[in-house]
């Protein structure tokens, strides 16, 4: 009898010894804090240093142990800590990243994978989902790829300071029952990737429709564009004046009242078994209480909250698809487009600083054909000249794909497939691949026309259907020229007795699709442009 009272006793004794060591390793682990980028699922980039970061409590020693290696740092005075893991072989087997505070392990994360990581970045026709693309139907189905990882954040977040993490932000193996609402063009991007580098991949989402460059600058570089500067401070002048004048209730009162009509509009148009109105967000964009400009206009607090978090975070490279809101759509902004290259060169520089990475790589979607784009011509061709002004970068021609009526066209698929192929052929080196389009290099003159000459691209020169596109500037007014292959080189002859051109043009329009006819062999459509003498 008294052996089983003793024998109860010391069960007792270890179960209350055990929950104290427990409830000791729970405080450890409060103590270690990691951004969500740092979780569960997660990927981490090949080939280069793998920064990790967080938090613990003050002066403490913390270790970080994955794949063979234990790197380890002390905290701060503010608990602020990093650590570089050296760099890594690709990997699909699933490991689990641990982290230790003075010797005990505070935290896991589980299932981790090493391959390459790129960014999805820019406004709506990034952040448009993969179920409302024109292959869906058979892109869905099929994307049970584990080893394709693509992480959420909060799509409408800002702050007005930088901040250390994304509140909610997770994540995932791709999978027919999550891709659906994924990045159409990311999933497309990095598909190809997964299946033609034969690594793991991993996308962080951070895209928001109709967002300016201006939103994605950090505060320290809006002094070095002019039109930059001049913007932030009509902003601060423009929100001060709103919030003096208590403009916020009368754009909440506008805001009300334009609700309910869209939303009576709809629900006629559905007893009417008709379409919905479209959507019009310069009406119906929940108003800011500090400004009177849209969220998708406020400048700096998209990067505070979308990419501050991460910057810094091991990756091969960004895939940017933005410049819609620039070209201000039918109205057209003629100065942000003027200004468009030294804009994209100067976040493109941002980041590049933030991440300590002069070789983080930026590919740039053209913006495609679209009959709403007053000035998307202009703004095109600033994409072209920025993307091979800088160095680490490149661009996807889509001059042949879009819609007329929608700036929003779900034909993703190519643009996706187009930007996956000039990565593997220039950030990682498959000569084989045929990625670089005809862009034009020069032109010169004579009375029967102009000779064109493009610089180096993968493949022959070639003409689908018709001759067409080509226009010429003769006595100061652009008329139609009849153009001819010849070799590497492309002769748009004048019209009869027209007389000697001073300029020539391709596709120098906003809706171009109808007129694509100049294409390399491998079936990559040449650039627009526009020269005169």
């Amino acid at each position: 009898m008294k052996t089983s009272i003793r024998r109860h006793i010391f069960q007792v004794q270890r179960f209350i010894f055990a929950a104290l060591v427990a409830a000791s390793a729970a405080s450890l682990s409060a103590a270690v804090k990691m951004p969500s980028v740092f979780s569960d699922n997660m990927l981490l980039q090949r080939g280069k240093k793998v920064k990790i970061w967080g938090t613990s409590e003050p002066r403490a020693t913390v270790e970080v142990e994955f794949a063979n290696q234990k790197k380890s740092a002390m905290a701060d005075a503010d608990g602020k800590w990093a650590v570089w893991l050296s760099p890594m072989k690709a990997s699909a087997n699933p490991r689990d990243l641990k982290v230790y505070e003075n010797g005990e392990e505070a935290a896991k994360i589980k299932n981790v994978v090493v391959g390459e990581l790129w960014i999805l970045g820019g406004q709506s026709n990034m952040q448009f989902t993969l179920k409302g693309s024109d292959d869906a139907h058979v892109a869905i189905p099929r994307a049970n790829y584990p080893n394709l990882r693509y992480f959420r954040m909060s799509l409408g977040a800002m702050s007005e300071t930088p901040q250390s993490d994304f509140p909610g932000g997770k994540w995932e193996l791709t999978s027919p029952e999550n891709v659906g609402t994924q990045s159409a063009v990311g999933f497309y991007f990095g598909e190809k990737l997964l299946k033609d580098l034969g690594v793991p991949v991993g996308l962080i989402n951070t895209s928001m429709g109709g967002t300016l460059m201006a939103c994605w600058t950090p505060a320290e570089y809006i002094d070095r564009v002019p039109y930059l500067k001049d913007y932030y401070s009509n902003y601060l002048k423009a929100s001060k004046k709103y919030v003096e004048s208590g403009g916020y209730a009368k754009k909440q009162e506008a805001y009300k009242k334009n609700l309910a009509e869209y939303e009576a509009a709809c629900k006629k148009a559905e007893a009417e078994k008709k379409p919905k109105p479209p959507y019009d967000w310069n009406k119906l964009s929940v108003p800011l209480d500090y400004t009177p400009y849209r969220n998708h206009e406020v400048p700096i607090r998209h990067w505070n909250a979308k990419v501050a978090p991460m910057a810094g975070i091991a990756a091969r490279g960004v895939v940017w698809y933005q410049g819609e809101q620039e070209s201000g759509y039918g109205s057209g902004n003629p100065k942000a487009v003027e200004a468009f290259g030294d804009l994209y060169e100067n976040m493109v520089g941002a980041w590049r600083e933030k991440w300590g990475d002069k070789k983080l790589w930026f590919l740039c979607a053209e913006l495609p054909s679209f009959g709403g784009g007053k000035l998307w011509a202009q703004v095109r061709d600033k994409q072209i000249s920025a993307s091979e002004k800088l160095k680490f970068s490149g661009i996807a021609n889509t001059i042949d794909l879009g819609d007329k009526k929608d700036v929003h066209p779900r034909d993703k698929t190519l643009v996706g497939v187009r930007l996956a192929k000039i990565a593997e052929k220039e950030v990682y080196g498959k000569k084989s691949v045929a990625a670089i389009a005809p862009i034009f290099k020069s032109a010169e003159f004579s009375e029967g026309g102009a000779l064109v000459k493009f610089k180096k691209f993968d493949g022959k020169l070639s003409g689908i259907g018709d001759p067409r596109g080509f226009e010429l500037k003769i006595g100061g007014k652009w008329v139609e020229g009849a153009p001819e292959i010849r070799g590497g080189e492309v002769f748009v002859k004048s019209p009869e007795g027209a007389g000697k051109p001073e300029g020539v043009r391709y596709l120098w329009r906003p809706w171009a699709k109808p007129d694509a006819w100049l294409y390399s062999s491998s079936e990559l459509p040449a650039f627009p442009f526009e020269f005169e003498k």
